[in-house]
Order: C-alpha cells, then sequence, then structure tokens
C-alpha cells in the first residue's frame, strides 16, 4: 500500500515532468483529487506512531519492574562500623546469709538498671540456692558484674562469653536499606502506570517486599536488644548446717483410732469391689440353685426307682406264694 510520502513524489513527477505533455487543467485536477488521500494518510501515519510510541513506553514500565533485582551485597564502607558484641556472663556464689544478699542482690540491680528475667528458688535440708537470670545495658554489664562478686563468701566459677554479630549486623541492615530502596521505585513506577495488569503486578510486589522488609526489621531489633543488654546467669546459695528434727508422733489412742478407721475404710473399699462384680455373682446364685435342683431331682428320682422295684419285687413274692398255695 502507498503511503502519503509515495504519493506526493508520483504526483510531483506528473507535475514537474517536462515530457509529460498532459493538459495543465488535467494536472491541477488529478492534485486535488490526491490532495485529500495525502492527508488521510499523514493523519494515519501519526495515529500509528503515537500507538507505537504508547506500546513502547508500556513496555519500558514492565523492563523496568523486570529488571529490578536483589539488593547488592554490603560495600567495603561498612567495614568501620562500631563493633556489636553480645555479653553472657556465668557466675556462681556462695554467701553467708541467703535473705540479707538477696536484699543487696536487689538494690544493686536497680542501681545499674538492671532486671530479673527468671529465677528457681530452692530450700533444701543442707542449701539455700537461687539461680537469677539478669539483664543488664551493655555499658553496665562489667560493673555490674564486679559488684556481684563483692556480695560473694566465695566464688564458685565466673565464665563469661561474647558473640560477635558485627557481619551479621551489617548485612541485616543493608538488606533493610536496599529493600526500601526498592520499594521507592515501585511507588514511583506505580503512580506513572495506567494499566490495570501492571498495577496489579506492582503491588503484588509490594506486598512481597514490606513482608521481607518487616522480617528484617524484626530481625535487625532483635540484634539491637541482644547488643544493647547483656546477660549474667547467677546462681548464689547459702549452705545450712543440718540438723535432725524428729518426727512428732501421735499418741496411743490417736493412732488405736486411725487404725481402727483405716480398717473400716479397708472394710467398705474391699465391699464395694466386690459388688462391682455384681452380675457374675447372680450367674453364679443362678448356677449354683440349678444344679442343686438338678441333684435333688436326680436323687428323687432314684428313689422313686427303688421304691417301684421293690414294689414289683413284693408283687412278684406275692404271686409266686399264691401259686404255691
Amino acid at each position: 500500500m502507498l503511503d502519503g510520502s509515495m504519493i506526493v513524489f508520483e504526483i510531483s513527477k506528473i507535475y514537474y515532468n517536462p515530457l509529460n505533455t498532459m493538459p495543465m487543467k488535467t494536472k491541477l485536477l488529478i492534485l486535488a483529487l490526491a490532495l485529500p488521500f495525502i492527508f488521510a494518510c499523514r493523519s494515519k501515519n501519526s495515529y500509528e506512531a503515537g500507538l507505537q510510541n504508547k506500546v513502547l513506553k508500556e513496555k519500558s514500565s514492565l523492563d523496568a519492574i523486570s529488571s529490578i533485582q536483589a539488593p547488592p551485597p554490603p560495600s567495603e564502607a561498612n567495614a568501620n562500623i562500631e563493633k556489636k558484641i553480645i555479653k553472657t556472663a556465668y557466675l556462681s556464689i556462695e554467701v553467708l546469709n541467703y535473705t540479707n544478699s538477696r536484699k543487696m542482690i536487689d538494690s544493686t540491680l536497680k542501681a545499674f538498671s538492671a532486671y530479673v528475667v527468671s529465677e528457681n528458688l530452692q530450700n533444701t535440708e543442707t542449701q539455700i540456692s537461687n539461680s537469677i537470670n539478669i539483664r543488664v545495658p551493655a555499658n553496665q554489664f562489667e560493673k555490674l558484674l564486679a559488684n556481684l562478686t563483692r556480695l560473694a563468701k566465695r566464688v564458685d566459677f565466673q565464665n563469661i562469653e561474647t558473640q560477635d554479630v558485627t557481619e551479621e549486623y551489617i548485612d541485616v541492615q543493608t538488606r533493610l536499606t536496599n529493600k526500601r530502596k526498592v520499594e521507592q521505585t515501585y511507588l514511583r513506577l506505580l503512580k506513572r502506570t495506567n494499566s490495570i495488569e501492571d498495577i496489579l503486578k506492582i503491588e503484588q510486589k509490594l506486598g512481597e517486599i514490606r513482608t521481607d522488609i518487616e522480617s528484617t526489621e524484626g530481625r535487625l531489633k532483635y540484634l539491637n536488644n541482644q547488643v544493647g543488654y547483656s546477660s549474667i546467669n547467677l546462681n548464689v546459695y547459702q549452705t545450712v548446717d543440718y540438723r535432725y528434727v524428729p518426727d512428732k508422733q501421735p499418741n496411743f489412742f490417736q493412732r488405736l483410732i486411725k487404725a481402727l478407721d483405716m480398717g473400716w475404710k479397708g472394710i467398705v473399699t474391699f465391699l464395694l469391689f466386690l459388688i462391682k462384680f455384681w452380675p457374675l455373682w447372680v450367674i453364679a446364685a443362678l448356677g449354683w440353685y440349678g444344679w442343686k435342683f438338678f441333684v435333688i431331682f436326680r436323687k428323687q428320682r432314684k428313689k422313686d426307682f427303688k421304691r417301684r422295684s421293690k414294689m414289683l419285687k413284693k408283687e412278684a413274692q406275692e404271686q409266686q406264694n399264691q401259686l404255691h398255695h
């Protein structure tokens, strides 16, 4: 199909060609008929060009969405960040008086802004002990530990463990920063996009990114808490001298009453146990009465048989006697 430029070129050849002997009126008539077609072709070309630009623009938006990739690894610029150390201490001390020492421990914790997470108190015949888990600000860790050891009559052991989480902290922080940047990029794309399909895709991606951001923020908050507060696992105990305390025994009459009561309760329990099996007792009673009736019936039949036998013998004897006479 000829476009507008080709039509103009063909008309110019007809109009300006010196070899063409066509009359001027005919040339003007051809030019007048061709002008509407030329303008129609040009408007069609401009519409197709606009449509093509719109398609390229939508394609560039989709390409921008697909080109957003995972955040890069942490840069070397974060190498000079402050060290993030998690400290944990294990301390076991013996004290002279547990009650007084516990009051002093509570006042010491209050002075250093520390708090008790959990404790487990045990009181036996030979020892009073308590296992206490303490959380203290990291900058007060060493001072509180030193003050706790001063309360001891004897320190059994003291262990301090440290865990360097600087690398993990930098990684989590960098990933959080990059995810927020990606979120802002998607938000800008969402404002520029008019296609419903692209809007749905961008909102789906935003939901996934925001879920990752919340998870990363939670991990960063946990690391900050672990670094900001150190842990002290304190075991404090007091050794108690063993003293034998005899159990108080009841007198004879009290023990006699208790024995009678226990015996009566045993009888009642035994009877109740037997009553549980009442169907068996009913079946056993019916069986016993049935057997007894059967034995009596057999004995009666034997007696009747013997009586009849005697009577028959007696009648036979009488008949023989009569025949002899």
